[in-house]
């Protein structure tokens, strides 16, 4: 009788352990991935008009697959990699502005994020996908062209072995949030233009090839971007917690995006914040949205961290496996 009551005793032990390491792991999986909107009033989250509400992962949310992908801004100055004019693999029916090919020698794993700005080749151009590009491999992308003016190679004294190659020349920024939406949602040519002279013209920037990048034309405008620029540099890079923001000016939420790993995030700021400076400068109004709607408009995108989730005409996500790598406001 005694060894009976021995070994149900062991018995309910180790249940009763198994339950408690069951019940850890629902624990912790219930608090995977979990994003917050921090609304605190703190001055320097703010220049102006343009607020960015930093969004913030609970202690136990990392995504450790994608900790070493390389942003495009990084790969453009790696040797070895390259962006060109489209070369076809096959046939293929595309406009050739529409088309772009990678050439990675690298061997570093890099992502090119929809809205992120090549100059060069025959035109300048925003990615209109998100894409990884493997090490060691060739892939063709999906583009729209942001300098409508230009057809030819942009160094004309260069060889005509260059000229053919049709290599960029370096990276530019994420494109403001209008020119992005139009990239996200309608996929036609006309409107990433339309987009572009928009922002472009309400800068003081244009140009005679209408480039999304005469944004660098040096005016009263641009000096006035650098201000917010220089003010929101290396903002939230002490906080290990900080993955992501959202930029609200006057009564807009001008983008929110939120990225798998605290590093990646830092290394894809200063591109994102050009991109939100580029429209808040031109606003006047001083933020007057609610906590509601700003809480309301995170939700709808924070909540594409679950895998049940689906994207919506509003809120994207782009997923490497079970990882999500960037969740966005379209």
């Amino acid at each position: 009788m005694k060894k009976f009551s021995l070994l149900a005793a062991l018995v309910l032990f180790i249940f009763s352990c198994q339950n408690e390491s069951i019940s850890n792991v629902n624990i912790n999986k219930s608090e995977e991935n979990q994003l917050s909107i921090n609304m605190d009033p703190n001055a320097e989250w703010q220049y102006k008009n343009l607020r960015l509400y930093p969004v913030t992962s609970n202690a136990v949310f990392a995504n450790s697959a994608i900790q070493h992908l390389k942003t495009l801004s990084e790969a453009m100055q790696t040797p070895g990699f390259r962006v060109l004019e489209r070369k076809q693999f096959g046939r293929g029916n595309e406009p050739w502005y529409n088309g772009l090919t990678v050439q990675n020698k690298t061997q570093d794993t890099v992502l090119l994020m929809a809205g992120d700005v090549v100059t060069g080749g025959n035109q300048d151009r925003v990615m209109a996908h998100h894409e990884v590009v493997l090490p060691g491999t060739v892939k063709n992308v999906e583009v729209f062209c942001v300098e409508a003016g230009r057809s030819t190679y942009y160094n004309q004294s260069a060889s005509q072995a260059e000229k053919s190659v049709g290599a960029f020349r370096g990276y530019y920024n994420v494109a403001s949030p209008q020119v992005r939406h139009a990239v996200h949602t309608t996929g036609e040519q006309e409107d990433v233009w339309a987009a572009v002279a928009r922002v472009t013209e309400a800068n003081g920037a244009n140009s005679d090839t209408k480039a999304y990048a005469a944004l660098e034309k040096a005016n009263e405008q641009k000096a006035k971007r650098d201000a917010y620029l220089s003010f929101f540099e290396d903002k939230f890079s002490d906080d290990p917690t900080v993955v992501g923001v959202v930029a609200v000016s006057g009564d807009k939420v001008l983008g929110i995006d939120v990225l798998g790993d605290h590093d990646l995030f830092q290394r894809q700021f200063p591109h994102l914040v050009h991109g939100y400076v580029a429209e808040a400068a031109i606003l006047e109004s001083v933020a007057s949205l609610s906590e509601a709607e700003i809480q309301r408009a995170f939700k709808s995108v924070a909540k594409l961290r679950n895998q049940d989730e689906k994207p919506t005409d509003t809120a994207g996500r782009f997923a490497l496996g079970n990882d999500w790598v960037h969740l966005y406001k379209k």
